[in-house]
């Protein structure tokens, strides 16, 4: 067919669409719900709706018809809701892309499962009615788009009709990006995703994606053939992409979304004539891509109004009009960014969303609660205890006590959800391979968008607790609610939060305590009462350094240990906006002291963390050169030795020692990054017993 002069497009957001429209030559119409900035720019002209059900769509579709020469539309996201409106649109123009009895076939979930099944095409296990066991299941919409709707099922939850169930599968998700005309295929390309959790009940919404992924060839090639089964089955045709789990060597399908995805930003092709002629039955010759494409999708953490006058940063698109508001959890707009290695990307896409964020600093304040953002959390680590090993009891005074490694062996995994419990739920804690030591592939990486509330305000171990012989340090969210009287008056228990300016309320609270004992009543009374709740209210979290999950959590602390730091160098606290940290998990050992100092050392000789901070260059760089350990005299041997060396007197260490190996830093405001410190994979191999 011949490519039309004019064409309708038809979405939630019609702004990716109108873009590649434009880009294709072609005249874009525009109906949508937001009528963006950069929407209007492309579109020759456009309409905005409240919703895509059909009687609110007839009057713009009219008005099209009457003063345009348009025959054809394209569909994009959001009508999922309304099939009945891709129905009206089928009969007043011709649809490019799936009919709609495809499209519904597709969102049909018990028709595509068992399809799936037919097809021997594997997929995480699914069910039509509530599990009879609550572990590990998610809830999802049967309609639904971008992850909103899904999150972990609990029985005792009220439960929306129309959803079904899924078994929650650990894995990297991925897409592929696919042109079809209803009986062949067209790989684009293989992309990999990642979500965001915004609440409680929006717990995997679509964040973003990179047309980058570890995918072997085989299993590219699993996929491809999948497809090829699927493609006529479905009669697909048009572009389209599939949503896979990567879970160790195994393929689990999740979804395929029967429409032009936010992927297809990613390949510097015409796609959308593609996605023309392949929905009229021809696919055309697609060459590849060079370099590395990135999209994010921005989040509002609070209720914002775009101001008068706001100037996007570079490289935002969806751009809201002035006077707009965006609700806590709504998009504020999406970046992208084209680079030669798909690690720049990654953090280019950071240095972009924080120029944003830095440019509405003014209208935003960043005072989450530690203790509500970890209740899920906790929640999951209780429900979940026999699966993760750990135990899990109630004490007379009605304080829950979980046992992470003292008469149970714990494990990585409870260490992982311990370290992200210990953050305050401000960051992600993730385990994985890697090869940047010599001898110790496992690592544990940690990011946190707020590395100073989530790192000082919560992880870092600063309530000193003692009772007769017991001792130890107090980590994670109830910190932040514990006070004191000091001269007539509540104040924190530490003074770090004077500095900080935080303090948290909330009706339940969550201690961590690396330790091999379970604390004593007098030490849970006293925590209780200095948070202000009833025992009953909280939970006391015992991780043993000598335990796998002890050592996890603490290694997991490689970025706090970075941010404490620079404290100590008295780095401007407010100036640090984001970061993230690696360290390889150190093998247990039963000895404590052999224990910690490998715990130690996993940072002091091999940690990794790349900052993220506001100011002049030349403060960026100091910091820099001052972090890593190795500036520090007492730099040169394992913790261990050096602990036996000062009569096991911890304060007597020199206190610079307590730094990661190596350091990035970067001036988000120049985009100039500086490194300093390095790995010693011959002192890390003599602590670990290489």
């Amino acid at each position: 067919m011949d490519i039309p002069e004019y064409i309708l497009i038809v979405a939630s957001s019609g702004r990716m669409l109108a873009q590649a429209a434009k880009k294709a030559g072609l005249k874009p119409l525009v109906i949508d719900l937001f009528a963006d900035l950069d929407t209007q720019d492309y579109a020759e002209a456009f309409v905005q709706v409240s919703s895509l059900a059909k009687k609110q769509l007839i009057s713009a579709v009219d008005y099209f018809i009457e003063h345009y020469a348009v025959a054809h539309v394209v569909y994009g996201s959001g009508f999922e809701h309304y099939p009945e409106s891709l129905h009206y649109l089928a009969g007043r123009l011709l649809v490019l892309g799936n009919s709609l009895d495809t499209f519904v076939k597709l969102h049909n979930k018990p028709v595509f499962f068992s399809s799936l099944k037919r097809l021997n095409i594997p997929h995480p296990e699914v069910c039509f009615s509530a599990p009879v066991y609550a572990d590990n299941w998610l809830v999802k919409p049967m309609q639904g788009q971008g992850g909103f709707g899904i999150k972990h099922y609990h029985p005792q939850d009220a439960t929306e009709p129309a959803v079904y169930w899924q078994k929650y599968q650990a894995g990297t998700q991925y897409s592929v990006l696919f042109l079809a005309d209803g009986t062949a295929l067209q790989v684009i390309g293989f992309n990999r995703q990642w979500v965001v959790s915004l609440d409680q009940s929006q717990e995997f919404v679509f964040s973003g994606i990179i047309n980058s992924c570890e995918l072997l060839d085989k299993q590219k090639q699993q996929i491809t053939d999948w497809l090829k089964k699927l493609i006529p089955d479905f009669g697909l045709k048009g572009l389209n992409s599939l949503d896979f789990i990567q879970a160790g060597e195994a393929s689990l399908v999740l979804e395929i979304n029967p429409r032009p995805s936010a992927s297809m930003q990613l390949y510097n092709a015409d796609l959308l004539t593609r996605h023309i002629k392949a929905s009229q039955g021809e696919l055309t010759t697609y060459c590849g891509h060079t370099g590395y494409t990135g999209y994010q999708i921005v989040y509002a953490v609070q209720d914002i109004t775009i101001p008068d006058g706001f100037e996007w940063p570079e490289g935002c698109m969806d751009l809201s009009k002035s006077g707009a508001v965006c609700h806590t959890g709504q998009p504020v707009c999406s970046i992208i960014t084209h680079q030669n290695q798909a690690h720049s990307v990654m953090n280019a896409l950071l240095i972009k969303q924080l120029n944003l964020i830095k440019g509405f600093q003014p209208i935003m304040e960043y005072k989450a609660s530690v203790n509500k953002l970890t209740q899920p959390l906790v929640k999951y680590l209780l429900d979940n205890a026999d699966k993760l090993r750990v135990s899990v009891e109630t004490l007379e005074n009605g304080c829950t006590i979980v046992d992470a490694g003292i008469k149970v062996p714990g494990g990585l995994e409870a260490g992982r959800i311990i370290a992200e419990i210990c953050l305050g739920g401000m960051g992600t804690v993730t385990i994985n391979h890697s090869t940047y030591t010599d001898n110790w592939p496992l690592s544990v990486t940690v990011h946190t968008g707020n590395p100073v509330l989530g790192c000082l305000g919560s992880q870092y171990a600063g309530w000193s607790l003692a009772h007769e012989k017991y001792y130890a340090l107090g980590s994670g969210p109830a910190r932040a609610m514990a006070t004191k009287l000091r001269d007539g008056k509540q104040e924190p228990v530490e003074e770090l939060y004077k500095e900080l300016d935080y303090f948290d309320e909330a009706d339940t609270t969550v201690l961590v305590i690396e330790n091999d004992a379970v604390p004593p009543l007098a030490i849970i009374e006293k925590v209780a009462e200095a948070c202000k709740i009833d025992p009953s209210k909280l939970t006391i979290i015992v991780t043993p350094t000598s335990s796998l999950a002890g050592g996890v959590q603490v290694v997991a602390r490689v970025l706090e240990v970075a941010i404490h730091k620079a404290h100590a160098l008295h780095f401007p606290l407010e100036n640090i906006i984001d970061g993230s940290g690696s360290a390889p998990i150190c093998p247990p050992h039963p000895n404590f002291v052999k224990a910690m100092g490998r715990t130690n050392d996993a940072i002091l000789f091999a940690g990794l963390v790349h900052l993220f901070v506001k100011g002049s260059d030349e403060a960026a760089e100091k910091l820099a050169m001052e972090m890593p350990s190795s500036t520090s005299k007492d730099y040169g041997k394992p913790f261990a030795e050096i602990f036996k060396q000062y009569d096991y007197d911890f304060f007597k260490i020199d206190a610079m020692l307590f730094s990661p190996a190596s350091v990035i830093v970067t001036a988000v405001d120049s985009g100039k990054s500086f490194r300093a410190g390095k790995l010693d994979n011959a002192l890390l191999d003599q602590s670990f017993g290489a």
